[in-house]
């Protein structure tokens, strides 16, 4: 056992001394952090230029392109009173009539065809283009609003870049709002008549009630936040998986370089395979361990600065570790006993697919499971033991958390696996470190791990 302590440290001191693991802790954070800054501020550069959109208006009296004009006109004058409007319509919207060409299909193909090429040349944003029914009330757009219509009754949208369909969103709500009061109005309501009914009621999410573990008495349930159902736990498994892809991969290049270099076969001399797997194992958990360490640290720091700490359960932080480690030491001797197989670095890509494949599934659930945290689909692959670390920590971050039994459980399988793989990683282990020349494959790790 003390031969595997010393390797351990020895690991461990090595990867947290180096500069690699310094530029990795400290810039990775920065990196990610400016690479989102510039992104949101290239895109808002794009949004604030002023657009202009091209709008055929083919109602009566073009009754729609007056109305759009002056909601756009009214939402400019009030971004100075209301700094959010901005966010809704960021830059100037100009929106420049198009004379309607002939009621005549190919008058109308030939007309889409030139301002489309104008959009392609930048000189507008998109072709708008309002059928001269959309005021009259249609039985089918009520009963089925995905069913195609008649050209008539609908807006046409064509744009060529994708941020010109945020517009859209806002663009439908005003032609709504616009074609509802038209239609009010001509049944004889007043225009406060129809701002008074179509006054919002506001939905206020709020926990689950439950009663107070000091008083006993049930109070008032907090207000709920997007931390707690969305962001938390997209965190928290995408901080898992970072830790262990960035832990895990510089231990099997090490165990590729030792091998290459025939230090492995020095080392071996005075330590049985296993023993100088386990040692490597455990260095590489304590160094990802200190990298989640620092992040998670970071991070709860951020959320007391901006007021959502308390929003964060504690429970999921005395699980988060745990549940970290046992992670680690799937994939790490995962990782090692590929390390081990391998001859050189690109050989690791073909043996490592399957493995990064299972290790991607929480992604894959990851939105049903935040929809819905303890449904069939969440219980399910919680219950894969290669994703049930991830899984757990993810559903036990939003209330009510997770049953007792199926944490155990859970627990359970996750540590047969864990013993399960680091022995069949010592056996492959074991074999692969001291054999050289053509690489191995899948199907020979495989037959390793059964007949050793």
């Amino acid at each position: 056992m003390r031969k595997i302590w010393v390797i351990a440290v020895r690991e461990y001191l090595s990867a947290v001394r180096s500069k690699t693991f310094l530029v990795t802790i400290l810039f990775m954070p920065i990196l990610m952090g400016a690479s989102i800054g510039l992104q949101t501020l290239f895109r808002k550069m794009e949004e604030a230029k002023d657009k202009r959109y091209a709008v055929i208006d083919r109602t009566k009296d073009q009754k729609m392109l007056g109305f759009l004009e002056a909601a756009f006109q009214a939402l400019e004058m009030e971004k100075a009173k209301i700094p959010e409007i901005e966010k809704v319509v960021a830059g100037k919207v100009n929106l420049v009539a198009i004379p309607p060409s002939e009621d005549t299909p190919e008058a109308m193909a030939q007309q889409r065809f030139e301002l489309s090429n104008q959009v392609e040349a930048g000189q507008f944003e998109a072709v708008i283009e309002i059928g001269e029914k959309i005021y009259e009330p249609n039985l089918a757009q009520l009963l089925a609003p995905g069913e195609k219509l008649e050209e008539s009754r609908v807006v046409r949208f064509q744009a060529k870049n994708v941020q010109a369909f945020g517009f859209r969103s806002i663009l439908g709500m005003l032609i709504n709002k616009g074609v509802q009061m038209d239609r009010l109005e001509q049944k004889g309501l007043t225009k406060i008549d129809i701002a008074m009914s179509q006054a919002p009621v506001s939905i206020r999410a709020k926990a689950l009630t439950r009663p107070d573990s000091k008083t006993g008495k049930l109070a008032d349930a907090a207000d709920e936040t997007p931390i707690i159902n969305m962001i938390l736990p997209g965190a928290l498994i995408g901080l898992m998986f970072m830790v262990i892809t960035i832990g895990a991969t510089p231990a099997m290049h090490g165990v590729i370089e030792e091998k290459s270099q025939r230090i492995a076969e020095v080392l071996l001399g005075s330590v049985a395979p296993f023993q100088l797997m386990a040692g490597k194992l455990l260095g590489l958990v304590g160094v990802a361990v200190t990298m989640a360490g620092v992040y998670l640290g970071g991070g709860l720091y951020l959320a007391d600065h901006f007021g959502y700490y308390d929003q964060i359960p504690i429970r999921v932080l005395l699980w988060f570790f745990p549940m970290l480690v046992l992670a680690l030491l799937i994939f790490g001797s995962i990782f090692i006993a590929v390390g081990a197989a391998a001859t050189e670095i690109k050989d690791t890509q073909t043996l490592l697919m399957p493995i990064m494949l299972i290790a991607c599934l929480p992604f894959f659930a990851l939105t049903p499971i935040m929809q819905e945290p303890n449904g069939t689909i969440a219980r399910v692959c919680s219950l894969i033991p290669f994703a049930t670390p991830m899984l757990l920590v993810a559903r036990e971050s939003v209330p009510p958390g997770v049953p007792w039994w199926e944490m155990t459980l859970g627990i359970v399988l996750v540590l047969a696996s864990t013993a399960l793989c680091v022995w069949v990683a010592g056996r492959i282990f074991r074999i692969g470190i001291l054999m050289h020349g053509k690489p191995a494959r899948f199907i020979d790790l495989v037959r390793w791990a059964i007949r050793g």
